[in-house]
């Protein structure tokens, strides 16, 4: 899967393991960067075709995308290459929530 690409700059050098996060987040590990005043996280090539969270800070960030990205991998009639993706991973290690 091609992922986004975004200035250095603008790349948030987060610690994962630090924090509780959801585990989708942990193990995916989305880009997470800021732009002006909002962080976003996403995994994909862009923010219109992959999964996007937005928030005010990084962790506010991660958890909009974890949710987004439950929303989507549970909608089966969505055919899109990155949930798919998601999913083959998910079914390769077993259920991870």
């Amino acid at each position: 899967m091609k992922q986004m690409t975004v200035d250095k700059g603008k790349i948030i050098d987060f610690d994962f393991s630090r924090f509780r996060l959801p585990t989708y987040v942990i193990v995916f590990k989305p880009l997470l960067f800021q732009e002006r005043s909002r962080y976003i996280a996403v995994l994909g090539p862009d923010l219109e075709s992959g999964i996007t969270g937005y928030g005010e800070t990084p962790e506010d960030a991660l958890i909009n995308w974890n949710d987004n990205l439950r929303s989507q991998i549970y909608n089966l009639d969505l055919k899109n290459e990155i949930i798919d993706d998601i999913r083959n991973k998910v079914a390769a290690k077993g259920k991870i929530i």
